[in-house]
C-alpha cells in the first residue's frame, strides 16, 4: 500500500476512530485501526477507509482526500499514528507499507511503525439493504441533544444505559432516563415504510453517531437487525461513514407509565430567564442541600436555595400562573440540562 493523504483529513479520522479502539486489551490488534486503500473504480473516486471497533462498536470511515499510487492494507497501532499526524507541520503526508511495517513520510520527518498482519484483524460487518428509516443529520442531531443527557452512566443500571429508539410507522420516539429524571423526543416526519423497532443503543455509541453528523444536510439512515444497529451517514461524494454497535441487553422500563396525564397546573415562562434563574440560586447549594426551590404563586416564581454555611439565595421571575400556591424541590442540574435543550423561548 502506497498513498498521499491530506493530513487534516487524516487527523479527523484518526479522531473518530481513537473513540473506538481500545487503550488497554489483550489482544493487540484491538489497539489499531486498520487502513484500506482502495484505487478508483471505473466512474469513481480513490478512497481510503479507516477502520476501528472494540467488538461491540465499529467504525468504517471513508476518505476522498487521498491519492492512491499502490492499493492495500495495513494496520497500525491508533494511539502512535495519531501523535505523527497530529503533531506533523505538513499539508500532506505520505504512507508505505510493506508486510508489517508502515513508513510515514512528510517533507522533513521519516517514521517507521510497526503494525500487525492485517489478517488478525476482526471483520466488521457493514450496511447491507434497506435502512428501517432514514432522516437528516440535522433532524438526529436535535433528537440526541434532547434526550442523551438523561441517560445513566453507572453500569449497574445496564438498562439504562442508552437512548430508546422506538418506531412506528411515520413516528420516531427517543427516550432516556437514568431513574431520576426522562428526556423523550419525537420526530412524526418519517418516510413511511421500513419495520417498527424497539431497542435502547448504549450511551457510547450514541457519542460517536453525534460525532460523525458534521453537516445538517446529510442523510443518515438507520438499520436495526437481531441485537446490532447499523448507520450509515452519506456526503456529497457517496458513503461518509458507516457505524455499527451491539444494543443494549435487557428491558427498557415502561418510562409512559411516569409521565403525567392528567396534569391540571401549567405554567408560562421564559427560558432563558428561568435558566438564569436557576444557575444562580444554584450557587448558594452544596452537596448536603442540593436542591432548590421553585413556589408559584399569584403570577410569580420564586426560586429559592440555602446552604448552612454559605448563606440563602431568592429570585423572582414573572410567570403566567393563575391556580393555587405551588411548592416543589429539584436538583438544579437536572432542570439546567433539560433547558440547554429546550429550543423554544417560553
Amino acid at each position: 500500500m502506497k498513498v498521499l493523504i491530506n493530513r487534516a483529513a487524516l487527523v479527523e479520522a484518526l479522531g473518530l476512530a481513537s473513540s473506538v479502539v481500545l487503550a488497554r486489551t489483550p489482544k493487540p490488534v484491538l489497539t489499531c485501526v486498520k487502513l484500506i486503500a482502495n484505487a478508483a473504480a471505473p466512474g469513481g473516486a480513490k478512497t481510503l477507509t479507516v477502520v476501528a471497533t472494540d467488538m461491540e462498536l465499529a467504525l468504517q470511515y471513508t476518505l476522498t482526500q487521498v491519492d492512491i499510487a499502490a492499493p492495500g492494507i495495513a494496520l497500525i497501532p491508533a494511539g502512535k499514528l495519531s501523535e505523527i499526524v497530529n503533531n506533523s507541520p505538513d499539508d500532506t503526508l505520505t504512507l508505505e507499507t510493506t508486510a508489517d511495517t508502515t513508513i510515514i513520510k512528510g517533507s522533513d520527518a521519516h517514521y517507521k511503525v510497526f503494525g500487525y498482519n492485517p489478517d488478525e484483524f476482526p471483520p466488521v460487518s457493514g450496511f447491507e439493504g434497506e435502512p428501517d428509516f432514514s432522516l437528516t443529520a440535522a433532524s438526529l442531531k436535535t433528537l440526541l441533544d434532547k434526550t442523551r443527557f438523561a441517560a445513566a452512566r453507572e453500569m449497574t443500571r445496564y438498562a439504562i444505559n442508552g437512548v430508546l429508539f422506538e418506531k412506528k410507522g411515520a413516528k420516531l420516539s427517543l427516550v432516556a432516563t437514568d431513574g431520576h429524571r426522562l428526556a423523550q423526543t419525537r420526530d412524526e416526519t418519517l418516510a413511511a415504510g421500513g419495520k417498527d423497532v424497539s431497542a435502547v443503543v448504549p450511551i457510547k455509541a450514541i457519542a460517536l453517531i453525534e460525532r460523525l453528523l458534521t453537516d445538517p444536510e446529510q442523510t443518515v439512515s438507520l438499520q436495526f437487525k437481531e441485537n446490532k444497529l447499523f448507520v450509515q451517514v452519506q456526503s456529497e461524494t457517496g458513503v461518509a461513514a458507516t457505524m455499527s454497535t451491539a444494543l443494549v441487553e435487557g428491558t427498557f422500563p415502561p418510562y409512559s407509565d411516569v409521565i403525567p396525564k392528567d396534569s391540571d397546573k401549567k405554567i408560562l415562562l421564559n427560558r432563558d430567564r428561568f435558566l438564569s434563574a436557576v444557575r444562580r440560586a444554584a450557587l448558594l447549594t452544596n452537596e448536603e442541600s442540593k436542591g432548590v426551590r421553585l413556589a408559584f404563586s399569584g403570577g410569580t416564581l420564586s426560586i429559592s436555595s440555602r446552604a448552612p454555611e454559605m448563606g440563602e439565595a431568592k429570585i423572582d421571575l414573572p410567570v403566567e400562573y393563575t391556580g393555587e400556591p405551588i411548592e416543589i424541590g429539584f436538583n438544579p442540574s437536572y432542570l439546567v440540562d433539560a433547558l440547554k435543550v429546550a429550543d423554544q423561548e417560553t
